[in-house]
Formats: structure tokens, sequence, C-alpha cells
């Protein structure tokens, strides 16, 4: 298979992916609003984005893991220094993964303090915590299986199994709030059903790669020394994203209590959603973009970065739009009122739909070329920045101010990434990122105008599930009908034609492809 065919297909079956976990995700929580209440939904949202911080301990990270076994992948060494990779991570790991957790057990001492949480709250909370700390040590001998896949370009199957494990989680997490279980039983849901995750992608790729199996120890001490020092970047960088992505939830628990983060949360958790859901696009292109660089193909992967660039924007621009469009009346139907957290919030996450899209791209090639002191020195400043001046924002405008703080932080560093990556492929930036945006306009605008029509018609209110699905439904129909000829190029279309339609003819042998991905040889 082409590696465009295998990025499609990653893409396309990462969609479903993500489809069918919103589908549960819609039913959590509302659930846990009525069962467990707000304090302990604003706290799990707080707890786990901290736990994601810590876990900047595996200073290795996935990124490095990926970028050295994407490469290796396409070499022809017969898998030697593939091996040797992933042989190497796995022996580093465990010294990353006992000092997170400890630092995890350290946490939980301080959980109360830092969210405000009441006394019940804070024992389910470390319970759950002290579970997490053991679970980590005892995964160690599964992980990094499904790096190992992605490097492999094998993303169908990594994404199928993403899928299950994660509706499994979020069954798993309904099971334990109904049951009572409150925080503690939301927190060890997820750690119960990626046990299950963990062993099925070492399974499959054991069965894919049998010659590509690792083992443990430090079979290449020179290659130990370029991995720790790409590694050390990668860590810092991981570091200054995750102040700026990932610290919402939690600076909104630190600055206005585990209640009103929920409210934060709710808000902002259906665009995020579908934001993730749109940059499965970047991510299943970046083994490929890996293997070109690897080769040093610099024409394909000049046209894989238009191509990317132009798709991305395709989904992300009519995202933006939507959001300002339902977001308000999307959060109402689905928990009420009470848990909508404002305008502003919802226009800055138009917004940052926009600018980090193309950000993502850039910071995916720029990883590729290697330039990690310029995306470390950019994501360190940006992250400090956004932790500081969404803390200032969130006391002067409320919960609105963070998203609106990410937005302005993010905006520097996506200006130079692209900037340097034009000059070095040779690429118009300006050019093309304008056409990109000019061939939308006149899509975006008429689905804008079609469903604002059917909104004069029907009036939102709570829990009106069929106006807001007639306004969407009505953008998304519209927009799409008018985007296929007018946005994507002939070869974009004669692509999503092919892929589609053998998509639909593997999709009547779910079952069969089911049993031969993880049956024989996966012990």
């Amino acid at each position: 298979m082409s590696r465009t065919g295998r990025a499609a297909k990653g893409f396309v079956t990462s969609i479903f992916q993500f489809m069918t976990q919103i589908l549960v995700q819609a039913l959590l929580a509302p659930i846990v609003l009525k069962m467990a209440g707000r304090e302990t939904l604003g706290a799990y949202s707080a707890v786990m984005q901290v736990l994601a911080f810590i876990s900047l301990t595996d200073f290795m990270g996935s990124w490095a893991l990926e970028r050295f076994l994407g490469q290796a992948s396409g070499l022809d060494d017969g898998g030697e220094r593939f091996r040797n990779v992933f042989t190497t991570i796995r022996t580093v790991f465990l010294f990353c993964v006992s000092t997170y957790s400890v630092l995890v057990v350290i946490f939980s001492f301080f959980v109360e303090r830092i969210f405000h949480l009441s006394p019940s709250v804070t024992h389910q909370a470390q319970y759950a915590l002290w579970v997490i700390a053991v679970w980590v040590i005892l995964r160690m001998p599964f992980a990094a299986y499904q790096n190992a896949s992605i490097a492999t370009q094998d993303m169908a199957a990594v994404n199928l199994i993403g899928t299950c494990t994660g509706i499994g989680r979020t069954v798993a997490s309904l099971v334990f709030v109904l049951l009572g279980g409150g925080l503690f039983g939301l927190m060890l849901s997820g750690t119960i059903v990626e046990g299950f995750g963990y062993f099925f992608y070492r399974m499959r790729f054991k069965k894919m790669n049998p010659h590509l199996m690792p083992s443990w120890g430090v079979p290449d001490k020179g290659l130990l020394k370029e991995m720790l020092a790409f590694g050390a970047h990668a860590s810092i960088l991981n570091l200054g994203n995750g102040l700026v992505f990932g610290s919402g939830n939690m600076i909104a628990g630190m600055t206005r209590g585990a209640a009103m983060a929920s409210i934060f949360y709710t808000t902002q958790m259906p665009t995020m959603t579908a934001y993730n859901m749109m940059m499965r696009l970047s991510d299943s292109a970046q083994p490929a973009i890996n293997e070109l660089w690897g080769r040093r193909e610099v024409e394909k992967l000049r046209n894989a970065l238009r191509r990317v660039t132009r798709l991305l924007l395709a989904l992300t621009l009519p995202l933006a739009t939507g959001v300002l469009l339902f977001n308000r009346d999307l959060v109402v139907t689905w928990v009420g009122p009470q848990q909508y957290a404002g305008t502003l919030l919802t226009a800055s996450l138009a917004g940052f739909c926009i600018v980090v899209s193309i950000q993502r791209v850039a910071i995916a090639y720029s990883a590729t070329f290697g330039w990690m002191r310029l995306l470390t020195t950019t994501a360190i400043i940006q992250g400090i920045a956004n932790f500081g001046l969404a803390f200032l924002f969130a006391k002067l405008f409320g919960m609105g101010g963070i998203t609106l703080a990410l937005l302005i932080v993010i905006l520097p560093q996506t200006v130079i990434l692209w900037q340097r990556m034009g000059r070095f492929l040779e690429v118009n930036v300006a050019g093309l990122l304008g056409g990109c945006v000019a061939r939308s306009l006149i899509p975006l605008g008429c689905a804008a105008a079609c469903s604002l029509l059917v909104h004069r018609l029907i009036v939102i209110q709570q829990r009106h599930l069929f106006g807001l699905l007639a306004e969407t439904l009505t953008f998304v129909f519209v927009y799409a009908a008018l985007a296929y000829p007018l946005t994507l190029f002939d070869h974009d279309r004669q692509e999503i034609k092919r892929y589609l339609s053998n998509f639909a003819g593997r999709s009547k042998s779910v079952p069969r492809r089911l049993a031969r991905a993880f049956g024989s040889g996966s012990n």
C-alpha cells in the first residue's frame, strides 16, 4: 500500500475511533454530573491533567520513540536498528516509570490543597492515585508497542485497538459511576481498560513484526546518547506543550475550584474532541513524513506538506465556524445551561482550532527535521507565558480567559516555524495558507447561511436535540457538497473515492479481519 493510502487508512479509521468515543462520552458527563456532581467531574478533569504533566518524566517521549523507530523502519538492514531503538527505549522506561510512580504518590498528599476538594472526594482521589502508581510499574513489559506499530505505519490496527479501548474505558467509567464509585471509579476504570489495550497492542505488533520484537538492555551506547540528546529536547518541548495545551482544566480548578472546572470542561470538551479527530490527519501522516525524511525525498515531503495542510484546513475551518454557530446550543442540549462557560470561551475555541491546526503541521515537520532547539525554546517560552497569562485572564475575564490566553501565546511559534519551514522546503507559505482559506470561503458562507436559516425556524431550548441536529446537519451537508468540488483538488478527490471504495469493501469482512489481526502467533 502507498504511503498516502496508509495515511488515509489510518485517518479514516481514526475518525471512526473518535466518532465512537464521542457517542459514549456524550453519555458519560451528564451521568457523572447527576450521580456524582460537579466537583467529581471537575476534580477528574483537573487531576488527570496533573498526571499528564507527571508523565513528562518519560523524557524520551513518544516523539523520540516514533521518530527514531519511524526512520529506522525505512532502512534496509533487516530491522537491526529498529530492534536496537526499541530495546533501548524499553530499558530507559524502567527508570522513567519508577520516577513517575513516586511523583504520583507525592502528588496524592497535596491534591486537596491544590484543587480545594472536599474530604470525601480527596480520599477517592488519593486511593485512585495510589492504584495508578502501582499500575504504571506492572504494565512496563507491555509499554511502547503502540508507538512501534505507529512507526511501522500499522495505523488502522492502532486506531481499531484505540477505538475499543476508548469505548471500554468510557463504558467502565459509566458502570463504576452508576455503582457509586465516584471519582475513584472514574480514575480506576481507565487504568483497568488500559491494561487490555496494552496487551492487544503487543499482540498485534508481535503478529505483524515478529522479527522486530525487542529485548532488554543497551545494545548500542552511541544510539543511547543520540536518543538521550533528542529526548532531552523533546521532554522540554513536551513540558512547554503541556503548559499550553494540557493545563486548562487544571488552571480552572486552581483558580475557581473543582466545581467551576467542570463547567470549563463541558464547554470546551465537544470542540476539543472534534479538534483531536481532525488532528488525526497530521498524526496519520507523521510516520510517512519520518520515512520520507529518512530517505531524504525532499520533493515528496514538499508535496505532502501541501496536501496535509490543504486537507487539514478543509476540516478545521468548518469546525471553527461550527463552534461559533453551535457550541452554546450543543452544551445546553447536552448538560444544561448551567454548564456553559460563556461566549468568550466559545470564540477563543474557534480561533484556537484554526491556529493550532497549522501549528501542528509545522511542529510535526520541524521535529522530523530535528529542529529541536528551536522547538524547545519556543515551546517552553510559550508554555510559561500561557500559564501566567491564563491565570491572569481567568481572574479578569473568567474561564473564557484561559482559552483566550492559549490562543494568544501559540501565534508567535506558529509564525516562526512556518517561516523557517517555508524557506527550508522552498514553499510559498502565504500562498499555500491563503489559497486554502480562499477556496473554503464559499462553502463556509453558504453552509453558515443555510444553518442560520434553519435556526430562525427552530428555537433551541434546553434538551432540544432535534433542533440542534437540524442546524448542524444542514451545515455539514451544505459544506461537504460545496467543498468537495471547490476546495479539494482532483487528486484529492480521486484518492478519497479510491479509499472509500476500498474501505467499504473491507468493512464487510470486519469479523474475519479481527480474527486475522489477533489470531495465531499472539502469545
